[in-house]
């Protein structure tokens, strides 16, 4: 048996009943990789939970049904009402069934099967994800997993997708979740795939007719009526894209903030350590961009008599630990809450006098935070420390592991929150405004071996993080024994293996740590 249909969960039992030719007639293909995707990367946190665990706290419509998720691959450039038509319809006759739908995804190709199409013109996987999660607006049992897209080398089966959705959620969340792969009638030989074991839920589809009453008569599809479902559907094969707003332009330049000593207070990092690698990600960041930097000391700020502030790093006379939340890979905001390790926002501002108060933030980035705030607080006045400009601003503390208050706040398939550093697979650094969407692995591989170098010899563990970041890498199913230079070079390696053979990362030779143990 060809080793990629042995290996596939889906597409080796229909093999194993009806032939090897069966699987090709199910639409697999042989991938270029001479590497198996690793369809139980559940260690991997890429993919947003959030969709589920809410779809999860509802009632099942009946007593003893697993709880199912409804998935669809696709290019989605871009997205249009027909594909969001045909998951409408995909749940409506799933529910119809009796199956309890949770929630659902959508799934990119890689960026190797847009060019297919599209050519040179195909945006890359980082920008694809960004404007796929924008449009999908306020429909909110639909999610999208970057898997596919950003953290394979190759494009891969649907059936691959579809495996390490499985097993992704059923470590995660639920071991009885089921994933239900949905397609159009135009790809109705897929439902083969699942007839063994598995489901599906095929969509009408005009001028597809043809298609669907092929398979959906074929005895051997038919033979599992209970888990592959025929959904009547009708959308159009050429809907309009949705609108979504467009995206600013890259900017031409980024400030990087550099925090002094205080940063890597909690985690005892040695602060020739912290500066070291600070000068080192001005230079991995200058490859791809232009860099100017403020140092903390320069942000002098007024008297804090009167002042609320929003940055840990900035005085004021309450410090007020509220903080963006975002779904794993940085993407999909989940709105406001305390800081990871402080007490609700509610409780805190109960601390809080009446003002007015002037609300002090390092900048105003996306602006969300400070118009969170002050809904809240009877604000005066909005003060904020870097300048505004067409450039981004980042602090060099969210780049490295555990510093105090950096990374971004994620939350956890558990639904708690965590801090992970701007870097794949935790955090889409393109996502988050700091390097170009085409270069998000390459600068996450810098990245992570930047931390290796800073940890190099010191002994430090996971154990020794600050709370916030032990805990993503707990659930990325890290020992709290483990090397923090050992961890970093292993988010590196595994990063390295989805460039293309025989690429290197920007600035590689910017990587090279002074010594140290692995």
């Amino acid at each position: 048996m060809i080793p990629k249909i042995a290996r596939d969960p889906y597409l080796a039992e229909v093999a194993r009943v009806w032939g090897e030719q069966a699987a090709f007639d199910a639409g697999f293909f042989e991938d270029d990789d001479p590497d198996d995707a690793p369809l139980a990367d559940v260690g991997w946190l890429c993919t947003p939970t959030d969709v589920v665990r809410r779809g999860l706290a509802t009632a099942p419509t009946a007593e003893g049904r697993s709880p199912v998720v409804l998935l669809s691959t696709g290019g989605f450039h871009p997205l249009h009402g027909g594909h969001l038509a045909m998951m409408a319809h995909a749940r409506a006759r799933a529910e119809s069934a009796g199956w309890w739908v949770v929630g659902g995804y959508l799934s990119p190709g890689h960026d190797q099967y847009l060019r297919l199409k599209w050519g040179a013109a195909a945006p890359p996987a980082s920008e694809r994800i960004a404007t796929l999660v924008a449009a999908l607006g306020d429909v909110d049992w639909l999610a999208v997993d970057p898997w596919e897209a950003l953290h394979r080398r190759v494009a891969v089966n649907y059936t691959d997708v579809t495996a390490r959705l499985t097993a992704y959620l059923r470590h995660h969340l639920r071991p009885d979740i089921d994933v239900a792969f949905v397609c159009g009638a135009d790809n109705a030989r897929f439902a083969l795939a699942f007839a063994p074991q598995g489901r599906a839920v095929v969509v009408g589809r005009p001028g597809a007719e043809a298609d669907a009453d092929r398979w959906r008569t074929d005895a051997r599809v038919g033979a599992a009526p209970d888990r592959i479902l025929w959904a009547d559907g009708g959308h159009p094969g050429a809907s309009s894209a949705l609108p979504v707003a467009p995206r600013s332009a890259r900017p031409h330049q980024v400030t990087v903030r550099l925090e002094d000593e205080r940063a890597v207070a909690t985690l005892g990092l040695a602060v020739p350590r912290w500066r070291a690698f600070q000068a080192a990600l001005l230079a991995e960041l200058a490859v791809r961009t232009a860099v100017r930097t403020v140092a903390l000391a320069d942000q002098v700020p007024a008297p804090v008599e009167g002042v609320v502030s929003l940055d840990p790093m900035l005085p004021g006379q309450v410090d007020l630990a509220v903080s963006r939340r975002f779904d794993l890979g940085g993407h999909q905001p989940l709105g406001h809450g305390p800081r990871p390790g402080h007490p609700p926002v509610e409780e805190q501002l109960r601390t809080i006098g009446p003002g007015p108060w002037t609300v002090r933030d390092d900048d105003r980035s996306t602006g969300g935070t400070i118009a969170f705030v002050t809904r809240l607080l009877d604000v005066a006045a909005v003060e904020v420390s870097l300048p505004e400009g067409d450039g981004e601003i980042a602090d060099s503390r969210d780049l490295l592991l555990g510093t105090d208050d950096g990374g971004l706040v994620v939350v956890l398939p558990d639904g708690t929150d965590g801090r992970a550093p701007y870097l794949l697979p935790y955090v889409d650094p393109a996502a988050r405004g700091t390097v170009p969407v085409t270069d998000a692995v390459a600068f996450s591989i810098a990245g992570w071996e930047l931390n290796a170098a800073a940890f190099a010899g010191t002994g430090l563990t996971v154990a020794d993080l600050p709370a916030p970041a032990a805990a993503v890498l707990h659930h990325a199913g890290y020992d709290p024994s483990a090397a923090l230079e050992a961890v970093a070079r292993a988010h590196a390696t595994t990063l390295r293996s989805l460039l293309p053979t025989g690429r290197t990362a920007p600035g590689e030779g910017l990587l090279r740590p002074a010594g140290g143990r692995c």
